[in-house]
């Protein structure tokens, strides 16, 4: 992996979302981070972006999709040093996943594709946690 960059994924509904990702070659990228926001990326998929008048990378399309799923949770139970919080981010940990937290309340979740995505889901529920999908989006995997 080399030098991190980040790339501007606009949503009309939220604006903007920085993710870091790998620079690959002639405008194409390893997207790096979990997204918070943005809906249909996910950590390993292969975006192209290119720079705008003030040099800002911007997102053009996914060229390539990972098989990595991200969920994301929100709870006001992950706040701070709460002992439940820590213990359900550290089952996810076990079953495989790797979260990323913002402002203790929201958790974007990478799941990988030997993680089982449905022993991920019975986790959050049986917890109270209020959890969306994001990639793919429920609707892409229903429809």
């Amino acid at each position: 992996m080399g030098d991190l960059v980040k790339i501007q994924f606009y949503d009309p509904d939220i604006g903007y979302e920085n993710l870091w990702a790998d620079p690959l070659r002639d405008g194409l990228y390893r997207v790096e981070s979990i997204p918070f926001f943005v809906y249909g990326v996910s950590p390993g998929d292969i975006v192209s972006a290119r720079p705008d008048a003030d040099g800002w990378l911007q997102f053009s399309k996914v060229e390539t999709h990972s098989p990595n799923r991200t969920l994301r949770a929100r709870s006001e139970t992950f706040g701070g040093t709460n002992e439940t919080a820590t213990e359900l981010l550290e089952v996810l940990d076990k079953l495989g996943c790797k979260t990323e937290m913002l402002r203790d309340r929201l958790a974007a979740i990478n799941i990988p594709v030997e993680t089982n995505l449905q022993a991920v889901v019975n986790c959050l529920t049986s917890a109270g946690i209020q959890w969306e999908y994001a990639n793919p989006t429920y609707d892409a995997m229903t429809g």
